[in-house]
C-alpha cells in the first residue's frame, strides 16, 4: 500500500470515529507499530490530527479543539446504556451506608443517581454533583434527598461545571464517597485518562475531597486513546464496571 493511501485511510478512520488507537490502526492497515507512529506524526505535523497517549484524535477541519469525547450529555447518554445501568446497580450496593456522596456529571454515573431515591435512608443522604441533569432529577424527586450543585462554569460541550470556582467551592468539604467516570483506562499501565483538561482537574479535586473513591467505567473504554491523565488506578478504592466491583486499593477498603 502506498504511503499516501495508508495515511488517507488513517485520516478517514479518525474523522469517522473521532479517535484511533495505534493497536486498532495496526489491525486495519496490517503494518508495524513504528509505521503507524510515523504516519500519525506526519498527519499531526499537517495539523490534521493530534497525537495522544496510545493513538490520535481527530481535529476539526476549521482548526477547532479536538472533538471525539467532549460531546453533550444527551449525545453520550445512549452509548453503552445497558452497561451503565448495570454499573449503577453495582455502585448502589458498593456505597452501602454512605451518607455524603460526590458524583461527577458523567452519563456513566447518572444511573446511580436514579437509584439513590430508593435508598432506605434517602432523607439522610447528601449528594453534591457537577451534573445539571442529575441535580434536576434529584431536586424534583419526592424522596427528600438533599442535593446540591457545586460551583463552576458549564463546559461549552459537556455541560459539566468546571474551572477554578468548581474546585474552590469544594474546599473544606469531605465526603464518604466520590464517584467519577473517565474516557479511558489503560489496564497494563494502571493509568486513567479523561477527555478534557478541565474534567480531569475537577475529578482530581473530587478524589482529594473523599474518603473512598470509585471509578465507574464500562469495559468498552478499556485501552482507548484519551489525552489527559486523571489519576493512577491505585488511587481508587474500587473499579466498577458492568461486570461488577473490582477492589483497587484493598488497604483503604472498609466494610
Amino acid at each position: 500500500m502506498l504511503v499516501e493511501d495508508r495515511r488517507r485511510r488513517l485520516l478517514e478512520a479518525l474523522r469517522r470515529d473521532g479517535s484511533l488507537t495505534v493497536a486498532q490502526a495496526e489491525k486495519v492497515l496490517k503494518v508495524s507499530r513504528m509505521t503507524i507512529h510515523r504516519d500519525l506524526d506526519a498527519l499531526a505535523e499537517q495539523g490534521l490530527v493530534r497525537k495522544v497517549h496510545g493513538g490520535a484524535v481527530a481535529v476539526e477541519e476549521n482548526g477547532g479543539e479536538p472533538n471525539p469525547w467532549a460531546r453533550t450529555f444527551e449525545d453520550r447518554r445512549a452509548s453503552a446504556w445497558q452497561a451503565k445501568v448495570a454499573i449503577g446497580r453495582h455502585l448502589f450496593k458498593l456505597l452501602g451506608e454512605a451518607r455524603t456522596i460526590l458524583i461527577d456529571a458523567s452519563t456513566t454515573a447518572y444511573p446511580l443517581g436514579q437509584l439513590l431515591p430508593r435508598h432506605p435512608a434517602a432523607r439522610e443522604l447528601f449528594v453534591v454533583t457537577s451534573g445539571l441533569p442529575l441535580f434536576a432529577d434529584l431536586y424534583n424527586h419526592p424522596s427528600g434527598i438533599r442535593v446540591a450543585l457545586h460551583g463552576g462554569e458549564p463546559h461549552t460541550r459537556t455541560g459539566s461545571l468546571v474551572g477554578p470556582m468548581a474546585a474552590a467551592s469544594l474546599a473544606g468539604m469531605r465526603f464518604d464517597w466520590a464517584v467519577v467516570s473517565a474516557a479511558s483506562l489503560f489496564e497494563d499501565e494502571g493509568v486513567v485518562y479523561d477527555s478534557t483538561p478541565e474534567e480531569a482537574e475537577l475529578k482530581r479535586t473530587y478524589l482529594q475531597r473523599a474518603q473512598h473513591k470509585a471509578l465507574a467505567l464500562d469495559t468498552g473504554k478499556f485501552n482507548l486513546s484519551a489525552p489527559f491523565k486523571l489519576a493512577d488506578l491505585s488511587e481508587f478504592d474500587a473499579l466498577v464496571t458492568e461486570q461488577g466491583v473490582r477492589p483497587c486499593a484493598p488497604a483503604r477498603m472498609r466494610s
